[in-house]
């Protein structure tokens, strides 16, 4: 069974200011005239072009890399002090349960001796 597998190539987004990418279209059939030294150097010209381009968006893929790694220790740090703060809001909230519950045994022994019969 034959296949035609199709892809569509998706670009990396330019940062901006980065300038224009490169040209990435197929390039024209040399004429037929041209002999193999002089296709041979266009052909290494557009290799030290794509090379170039390639290590380019390397370096910027590095650098995204590193800023996001910035990122990712920042909000490290924001989730450590975020669980910090619900650890004290924990024990604060259980210090207040204890305290109603205190009250509430205050006021049911209230109640009950309010309720209870006075000796005369």
């Amino acid at each position: 069974m034959d296949s035609i597998h199709a892809a569509t190539v998706i670009p990396f987004p330019r940062r901006p200011g980065a300038g224009p990418g490169p040209d990435l279209t197929t390039p024209p059939l040399p004429p037929a005239d041209e002999d193999a030294g002089a296709r041979l150097h266009r052909a290494l010209t557009a290799l030290d072009a794509a090379v170039a381009a390639q290590r380019d968006a390397v370096a910027n893929w590095r650098g995204a890399l590193s800023s996001l790694a910035g990122s990712v220790q920042a909000m490290q740090g924001s989730l450590q002090g975020f669980g910090a703060r619900m650890g004290d809001l924990r024990a604060e909230v259980d210090a207040v349960g204890d305290t109603a519950r205190g009250l509430e045994a205050w006021a049911d022994s209230a109640m009950a001796a309010s309720a209870a019969p006075q000796p005369k």
